[in-house]
């Protein structure tokens, strides 16, 4: 239990206290614990401990001696009223479910019982008992009641907790908990215990702003959405929103609140142009939709421009969370943490600089420069990947980063972040060249066969992945990729679908998903084919004089390493070019 010693909170509410960390090292032999429990709203508890299926809710005290010997009867009524309170709730959604609930006070000794004496004798853990515990640590289970059927504890656990859990996950690794199964509006979902530290990173929340960075892969979107979802459950009476870039990700979003936390009545997902005309419509500002659709970025920015000036006292929510933080630029930052509190407010911010994928890309000045944050989370284990993936794009991370910096000495940081690997060792990297169009669709089929007759994967866990649907090539001509490849699956009998903004990680897929660069952003899948790279513009950089040129190349990069971190498992990469004539090309064979 040595992790949840290291939570790190300055919210008084998740805060760990001196008994506490001491609880983590002397109790729990046999036993699992969860930190910083929300069973209900209004009822905070700091320690769930789990023996044999026997449920027993703890919270610890801070009384003092001199403050219960004040207010002694007042605090014996307000523990007693929260024990109710959770009874109450308890019954009124009629669970089979056995626990108990205690409280610890280690620095009070209770003398008069007043008109408590069964709770005090059943549910409060005095100086004296506490003692007797730490020296032997059976004394504990005594609080416990009946044990509980396995299954109706572990569904009670993810209705109590969701915040400690991941959706569809594909690794399971916190084995004191179980991967359940349920549905939610008759679609069938499984979650998965986060790891330990996964749930100190949850809890350990502070006040200002703090900056997440990380590669692909590394749960910063798992755990922006836990954060998020806890401090909804513990403020329940403050709002919190959440900011991404792309509608397929909001989407995503809501899905997985929708299908973990019903009650999520409390927190807002929008993109940033959404949530901009959300603001228009509610406090009327001027929207000419003709406009919009003609200079959309004109537009808009005048439409950020009236919110500004009316939202200098609209302080609405307690804490703000951007995703895809990358694609934002810092006024927009800027302009978002405008709608927090004055004080004691949350700003987190999760970036990925080498997912950027949009035509802001500028490796020399970052787009978060600038905007001062109060702490600096760098994240590193990579939770999608195979160790052979992570291997090939951290030597890919590092081949990018050696090439930038010999063009450009003064580029401090090009953005591509090592992970490490948590996930076992697969042979599963595969760079297949081919001599031109015709021969390269005919591989591609081949390897989606290849996944599913040799590998056992089903055509939903497979994506083929190109940059573009079409190109106009140098003659002038137009070649329509998408509708070449589906053709040829046609004929090859491969069911698919296509990757769209309603697509995300945990709907239902009946076939492969053929996807440009910009619709797979999101998702991830066991297998990727990657192919027709060609048609990216920036192979070379012809003039390395050119900051522009750099930087044209790093986002096709971006692009490439995007792709490449779809994959969990397996991934082919098929191409018609070779190192000679291209540069992104020798990067990748370079990196296997």
């Amino acid at each position: 239990m040595n992790q949840y010693t290291n939570i790190n909170s300055q919210l008084e509410a998740l805060k760990l206290k001196d008994i506490e960390t001491y609880f983590y090292q002397k109790v729990g032999y046999g036993a699992s614990i969860l930190p910083k429990v929300t069973p209900f709203k209004g009822i905070n508890t700091d320690m769930l401990y789990i023996k044999d299926n026997k449920l027993l809710f703890i919270k610890f005290m801070d009384t003092t001696e001199d403050l219960f010997f004040i207010l002694e009867e007042e605090l014996l009524e307000v523990m007693n009223e929260e024990h109710e309170l959770l009874k109450l709730k308890m019954e009124q959604l009629k669970l089979n479910i056995e626990y108990n609930y205690v409280f610890v006070m280690p620095y009070v000794n209770i003398d008069n019982s007043y008109k408590f004496k069964d709770f005090i004798e059943k549910n409060l853990i005095d100086k004296t008992k506490v003692e007797e515990i730490l020296n032997n640590k059976s004394l504990i289970d005594e609080y416990l009641k009946g044990e509980n059927n396995e299954i109706d504890l572990n569904l009670f656990l993810l209705k109590i907790c969701p915040e400690y859990y991941v959706l569809n996950d594909k690794i399971h690794l916190n084995n004191r908990f179980k991967k359940i199964s349920f549905y939610s509006d008759d679609y069938k979902y499984s979650a998965t215990p986060l790891s330990e530290e996964q749930i100190k990173d949850i809890i350990s929340i502070n006040y200002g702003s703090t900056l997440f960075t990380g590669g692909s892969g590394t749960g910063k979107t798992t755990l922006m959405l836990s954060k998020v979802m806890k401090l909804a459950r513990v403020y329940p009476h403050h709002r919190f929103l959440i900011l991404t870039h792309t509608k397929q990700e909001s989407n995503e979003l809501r899905e997985k609140l929708q299908a973990l936390y019903k009650e999520n009545t409390n927190i807002d997902v929008y993109t940033l142009n959404s949530f901009v005309l959300k603001l228009a419509k509610k406090y009327n500002l001027v929207v000419d939709y003709n406009m919009l659709k003609k200079d959309y970025y004109k537009t808009f920015n005048n439409i950020v421009k009236q919110a500004r000036n009316i939202i200098k006292n609209k302080n609405m929510f307690k804490g703000i969370f951007i995703d895809e933080a990358e694609s934002f630029s810092k006024d927009e930052i800027e302009f978002i943490r405008e709608f927090l509190y004055k004080t004691k407010y949350i700003f987190n911010v999760f970036s990925c600089n080498s997912l950027n994928i949009s035509n802001n890309v500028n490796i020399f000045k970052d787009n978060l420069e600038g905007i001062e944050f109060d702490e600096n989370i760098y994240l590193n284990k990579n939770y999608r990947q195979s160790k052979d993936l992570v291997d090939f794009n951290n030597n890919f991370c590092e081949n990018i980063d050696k090439y930038i910096k010999k063009l450009r000495s003064n580029v401090k940081n090009t953005g591509f972040y090592k992970t490490e690997n948590i996930k076992p060792k697969t042979k599963s990297v595969d760079i297949i060249k081919v001599n031109d169009l015709e021969e390269q669709i005919s591989s591609v089929i081949w390897e989606i066969e290849y996944f599913i007759n040799q590998k056992g994967l089903d055509y939903s866990e497979i994506a083929v992945i190109y940059p573009y649907n079409k190109k106009k090539l140098k003659s002038g001509k137009i070649m329509y990729f998408q509708y070449m490849l589906r053709k040829a699956l046609e004929k090859a009998n491969i069911p698919y679908i296509y990757a769209e903004e309603n697509l995300t990680n945990i709907s239902k897929k009946v076939g492969i998903t053929i996807s440009n660069i910009y619709t797979i952003k999101n998702l991830e899948y066991k297998a990727c084919v990657i192919c027709q790279l060609e048609m990216l513009y920036n192979h070379t950089i012809n003039d390395t004089t050119q900051d522009y040129q750099i930087n044209d190349f790093i986002g096709d990069l971006n692009k490439v390493y995007l792709a490449t971190n779809r994959a969990c498992d397996y991934l082919s990469i098929v191409t018609a070019f070779n190192e000679d004539s291209s540069d992104i090309i020798k990067l990748l064979i370079e990196s296997k």
